[in-house]
């Protein structure tokens, strides 16, 4: 249903040229939403909109246009930009879309599709030619979420192969590298569900497909204005002789792993040994950071000292907030080690053992870090508060006794602006005399406010 709420709001933007404003209403918007408010516009303005907006986005919200529109559009579109449209849209669509077309018209368009898939194919190569690896399905897409690593003479190799039996590292897949994984592994979806929620809490879950460990992560993001430091759940799925690990984001916990193992040689890819190892690379990492924390404590503390901005005490907010993730993950990270013995991930002997009773004290031994810095940032903060507040009080007496001095030679110039008879009015020195009495009762004000120590 066609609607022209904004209709004079876009016809502005494109006539002015201002196309990032209406590529980010595009991108920021429903496809469907955004097809209600374009259908109201002309052919030629909606062709003109495709041109620059993203080709996905323009399928989509191809896609969601009423039929007549479509029919108009296709009429405008060149072959080329009508194969380029139907390569993004799903293959049932094209029949329907190319249905008032001649055999000869089609076929035409069917080629052209046919090159900018080869384009396409041709762009991947290479983007990624230089990553070894790569995946690729059956359709020869690539998938640059998923590294699969093989023991290979007691190293880590890197394959280009999704097989079972080695190390599958996932990192923020959308739902076809889920899908593929999960179909050729025979693996649940829950899984990734659950290792994919950024609010998922350290736990273990099982069931016939297999096992899942999900542990909460340390990360450092430089680009994020807000939270700097910040925590997120990484999963570890055992499936048969398989291990895959699960991240929303590229994790330094397994990027550790996977170079130690290729350099230092493996026995085997032992779930025992894999699980222990990234728990203790995991509190390694959360101290390291906590110790950076405590460094950037410091230096905010001298610049609050000396300045006092708003920005450093915001900067305290947020790494009171980190400290906050970093305690609550470390607790939870602790409670999941303890559960490993019990589920039989972790099997008792005197190795794991002692590794265990390592991870252990190095989690409390975080926690304690993390607690200790959050207090110290709690008081600091209360302190700076108080040191302002101190301040702005010390500027409001000073300026309320400057204020009082003032106002006496005021009200000596407001008594002899009345218009009665006043003395020394016909005096020729009557100025100056009013004005020295004047400043000599303000120096007596201001003294004695000086020897009580108010200035």
């Amino acid at each position: 249903m066609k609607n022209t709420l904004l209709l004079n709001e876009i016809r502005e933007m494109l006539h002015d040229g201002q196309y990032d404003e209406i590529k980010l209403f595009v991108e920021s918007n429903p496809p469907h939403v955004v097809a209600n408010f374009l259908e109201a516009l002309k052919i030629n303005e909606i062709v003109k909109i495709f041109s620059f907006i993203d080709e996905e986005i323009a399928a989509e919200v191809y896609a969601a246009f009423e039929d007549d529109v479509k029919n108009l559009l296709t009429k405008e579109l060149s072959s080329r930009e009508l194969a380029e449209l139907l390569y993004e849209l799903p293959d049932s669509m094209h029949s329907q879309i190319l249905s008032k077309f001649s055999e000869e018209e089609k076929e035409k368009i069917r080629k052209l599709i046919r090159e900018v898939d080869s384009e396409e194919q041709m762009k991947q190569e290479e983007q990624f030619a230089h990553i070894p690896g790569i995946i690729r399905d059956s359709d020869g897409t690539i998938h640059e979420g998923i590294r699969v690593y093989v023991p290979v003479n007691k190293k880590l190799k890197q394959i280009n192969a999704l097989e079972p039996g080695g190390l599958i590292n996932v990192v923020d897949p959308d739902q076809e590298e889920i899908d593929l994984v999960c179909n050729k592994l025979s693996i649940s979806p829950d899984f990734f569900d659950y290792a994919l929620d950024w609010d998922e809490r350290a736990r273990i879950e099982d069931d016939d497909s297999g096992k899942l460990v999900i542990v909460r992560v340390p990360y450092f993001d430089e680009t994020s204005n807000d939270n700097v430091y910040g925590t997120i759940p990484l999963g570890i799925i055992f499936s048969g002789s398989t291990i895959i690990t699960v991240c929303n984001r590229e994790s330094l916990v397994i990027k550790k792993i996977v170079e130690k193992m290729s350099k230092n040689g493996i026995s085997g890819l032992e779930k025992d040994a894999f699980i222990l190892s990234v728990l203790y690379d995991t509190t390694q990492l959360f101290l390291h950071y906590l110790k950076q924390i405590s460094n950037v404590i410091n230096i905010v503390q001298k610049k609050i000292q000396d300045t006092s901005r708003n920005e450093d005490l915001i900067k305290l907010f947020n790494l009171e907030k980190s400290l906050v993730y970093f305690a609550t993950s470390m607790k939870s990270n602790e409670f999941m080690t303890v559960r490993l013995k019990k589920t039989g991930i972790v099997p008792v002997n005197e190795k794991n053992d002692d590794l265990l009773d390592d991870i252990m004290i190095e989690s409390r031994q975080g926690i304690e870090m993390a607690s200790i810095y959050n207090n110290i940032v709690s008081e600091m903060m209360n302190a700076f508060s108080s040191i302002i507040s101190n301040k702005l009080s010390n500027i409001m007496k000073l300026l309320m006794l400057i204020t009082i001095v003032l106002t006496i030679p005021l009200l000596v110039s407001s008594v002899y602006g009345m218009n009665i008879k006043l003395p020394m009015q016909d005096s020729e020195n009557a100025f100056t005399i009013l004005l020295l009495i004047a400043m000599v009762i303000a120096g007596i004000v201001a003294l004695f406010f000086k020897k009580k120590d108010w200035f």
